[in-house]
Order: structure tokens, then C-alpha cells, then sequence
């Protein structure tokens, strides 16, 4: 039920982001590229300003209660919020090899 409710959020931030209502941007926008690990050794470079922008400044679409860093993020966060909300836009990677590579 949860997933549902994310990807009904995610379909109403995706229509307002395309309408003439702007959210207020936040005071402060974090880091333009954030730099996740996967792994003991690799990372990968995360658009957080280019990510901002598509859900309309609406930080709360991945930020539960405060800005900063997601609370217990990890594998099973990033395969919740990013694979549901890409499959949801058809864009970005959706598969192991979009993000996995070797």
C-alpha cells in the first residue's frame, strides 16, 4: 500500500512540476552532485540539484522529516525511492547494470 501511495505523490509532484505552480525553493539545496557508495569501494555520482528540479523542490519525495542525509539509506532505500519513481517517469535506470556497472 505504502509503494502505491509513493507513486500516487510521485504522478501529482511530476503534473505540478509541469504546470505554472512553483514550489518555493528551499533555503538551503544541498550539494549539486552527491557522490553514493555501493559497496565497500565504488561510488556513484548522484544529480541531486537535476533530481531538485524534477520533483519541483518537493524535498519531502525522498527526505522523510529533515534535509541532510536520508535516514537509513542504503540499498533497500535507494531500490525503494529511485527504481519506483524511475519506473513511474519511464527514465532513468531501472535494471542492475544502470547503476551496477563493473
Amino acid at each position: 500500500m505504502s509503494r502505491y501511495l509513493f507513486l500516487l505523490a510521485l504522478a501529482v509532484a511530476a503534473f505540478f512540476s509541469s504546470t505554472e505552480v512553483q514550489a518555493a525553493k528551499p533555503d538551503y539545496l544541498g550539494p549539486d552532485v552527491i557522490k553514493f557508495k555501493m559497496g565497500a569501494t565504488k561510488t556513484i555520482d548522484f544529480s541531486h540539484h537535476r533530481h531538485q528540479k524534477l520533483v519541483n523542490n518537493q524535498c519531502w519525495e525522498c527526505h522523510d522529516k529533515k534535509l541532510g542525509v536520508i535516514d537509513n539509506w542504503g540499498k533497500e532505500a535507494a531500490h525503494k525511492l529511485c527504481i519506483a519513481c524511475h519506473d513511474l517517469l519511464e527514465k532513468g535506470p531501472v535494471g542492475c547494470k544502470g547503476c551496477h556497472k563493473k
